[in-house]
């Protein structure tokens, strides 16, 4: 039998603690006034994988998006695919959200069209304020907007609660003199060499810090595999300039470019040099490891044990493993347990699966040292999913440790604390904020 009273205690202190969020990629919120925001837009983001991974066609998802597109009608399409993903975590995020932040207990045919007009309402007030200081508690977020689709201005924002996260995946991932030329026109530069490149990512790494990038995030697990083998400089630079022999430029829709087992020593030496870069500013780097979202991606190429040779090389680097490596969290947890350099971070897993967040978070909880854990980022393009998450995480973390307390394996007080760390103090050390 629950003892209500201990849970009760448990709970009422975890719930109004700060959180410092490692992970959103929350657009300006000026930007997000401009767009329409009807009930869709809440389904816009992870919703949008289960939905097509139930059968829905891209055609039918992409009219939800449509203004031409009369409400109902839109409606019509979205609600049997909606009745099919009902039942998956990220769906009980967003149908949460509903219930807190709009007051609407059930998402149906007879409350969408409400929903949308309260959605719209929220462009009147400073709801970013609202949802993320006064209703989550967030104290400080890394926010990573910079090379994501659907967000128009990357610059970063000027809120006392986001620090900025550059990404380098632009410049990396080049294949093509395509990609030079469009490197050369956006920073007005000329590129013969890999000097000259080399040059340019010293450059953009300065003008990132003076306007107020703190931290380096590497996201290419999306593109290929995370293993970035040791490169010479004379390998890399073979491979640099055997894009400048390709012989179509664009001309007539035709692009040479080389292929990713080609360009692989290359891409291995720039992230190992950007690396580098970080560490010379004392930047923490976030590595995206585990599950990709959408659909089809390849898995295989993100296990964190690919990652080791950087550990081993970079001990003054402080690396932030994301999404609990899922579903590689066992290999994670343990690099986690024997790295001091590397730290584990759920970001996303509490919308993955509530499940899923809890048994690894006790897994990590009697593995690894407490000041290692990350408890939350949202990982979310939807602010009100932001709130949605931190709700959840915050109930299954009180669940999980008024188990460890009645089992005898915390006291009350030493969960508390537990709590306390892995939702603020821990990434607040390690990123360096007050």
């Amino acid at each position: 039998m629950r003892d209500e009273k201990l849970f009760n205690q448990i709970s009422e202190s975890v719930s109004p603690m700060p959180v410092f969020d490692t992970h959103e990629h929350l657009m300006h919120e000026e930007e997000r006034r401009q767009n329409s925001l009807d009930v869709f837009y809440l389904f816009s983001h992870y919703v949008a994988s289960d939905l097509g991974s139930s059968g829905m066609t891209e055609s039918d998802y992409n009219r939800l998006f449509d203004q031409s597109i009369d409400i109902s009608k839109r409606w019509e399409i979205f609600f049997p695919h909606f009745e099919n993903v009902k039942n998956t975590s990220y769906t009980k995020i967003v149908l949460e959200s509903i219930k807190d932040l709009f007051g609407i207990e059930e998402l149906n045919e007879n409350t969408y069209i409400e929903l949308s007009k309260k959605l719209e309402d929220t462009k009147k007030i400073n709801w970013y304020d609202k949802v993320l200081n006064e209703k989550s508690n967030i104290r400080h977020m890394l926010n990573f907007i910079e090379n994501m689709p659907g967000i128009n201005n990357q610059e970063p924002q000027a809120r006392k609660d986001m620090v900025a996260v550059k990404n380098f995946e632009d410049i990396i991932c080049i294949c093509c003199m395509e990609d030079i030329f469009r490197l050369e026109q956006k920073y007005s530069v000329s590129i013969y060499s890999l000097k000259d490149y080399l040059s340019l990512i010293d450059r953009v790494f300065e003008e990132s810090a003076d306007t107020g990038y703190k931290v380096l995030k590497i996201v290419i697990a999306y593109f290929r595999t995370i293993n970035f083998e040791e490169t010479s400089l004379y390998d890399a630079e073979i491979v640099f300039s055997r894009i400048f022999k390709l012989k179509d430029y664009g001309f007539f829709e035709r692009v040479d470019f080389l292929s990713k087992d080609e360009l692989k020593p290359l891409q291995d030496f720039l992230v190992h040099y950007i690396i580098q870069k970080a560490i010379a500013r004392e930047w923490p780097v976030q590595i995206h490891t585990g599950l990709l979202n959408g659909n089809r991606g390849d898995v295989s190429n993100t296990n964190p044990c690919f990652l080791n040779n950087l550990f081993l090389k970079y001990r003054n680097c402080r690396f932030d493993i994301f999404h609990a490596g899922f579903p590689y969290s066992q290999e994670l947890i343990t690099i986690a347990k024997q790295f001091a350099n590397v730290y584990f971070d759920f970001c996303w897993i509490q919308q993955v699966s509530f499940d899923l967040y809890r048994d690894i978070l006790n897994l990590a909880i009697e593995t690894i040292p407490s000041n290692k854990i990350f408890a939350f980022g949202g990982d979310n393009f939807i602010v009100e999913c932001t709130y949605g998450s931190i709700k959840k995480a915050k109930e299954i973390i009180s669940g999980l440790l008024y188990r460890k307390v009645s089992e005898g394996y915390f006291s009350f007080e030493d969960a508390v604390k537990l709590a306390e760390k892995i939702l603020y103090s821990n990434p607040a050390a390690v990123y360096t904020v007050k």
